[in-house]
């Protein structure tokens, strides 16, 4: 029988010019984030695409270690997920100084019912007005719909800009 896999995981990778955060699974109350503060004074980028959700009391924790990054760090965060784009967009402050590059967005296709999450880079919505680029539906090649309120989920891109 295998061993359980641990529903939350963090892995820090240093290289040249920064230190490569990796988190995946639950970001919970069993959620160690320690790795994160005891990182030097290189700039940190935090890939996300593994976090599957966020409960409240992992939200407390995640304020706790964003705080505690110095302000003199660069802190960018990319690949993030729906879960962690909706915690920006509710929680003040979620990402304490660092900046949202790339996010994930769950695109429907009104034509086929393809589903995709789809990477966007935060600067191109920007530069959109605040809103996705066109993407294509990989199955027909019609235009696909964020599977949301596009509005509500790029508050986080307009509040920045």
């Amino acid at each position: 029988m295998a061993a359980p896999r641990p529903s939350f995981a963090i892995e820090v990778a240093h290289n040249a010019d920064h230190d490569l955060v990796t988190m995946s699974g639950v970001v919970d109350e069993n959620a160690d984030l320690t790795p994160l503060v005891k990182l030097g004074m290189k700039p940190i980028r935090v890939h996300l695409r593994g976090v599957r959700r966020i409960n409240s009391f992992g939200v407390r924790a995640w304020m706790d270690a964003i705080r505690r990054v110095p302000i003199t760090t660069k802190l960018s965060f990319v690949h993030c997920p729906p879960p962690v784009v909706d915690q920006c967009n509710m929680v003040q402050g979620f990402l304490g100084h660092g900046k949202l590059e790339s996010f994930y967005a769950p695109m429907t296709c009104a034509e086929c019912d393809e589903q995709i999450d789809q990477l966007f880079e935060t600067a191109v919505c920007r530069a959109n007005g605040g809103k996705l680029p066109a993407t294509p539906c990989p199955r027909c090649g019609r235009p696909m719909e964020v599977d949301d309120l596009e509005e509500q989920y790029l508050l986080f891109v307009r509040d920045s800009m």
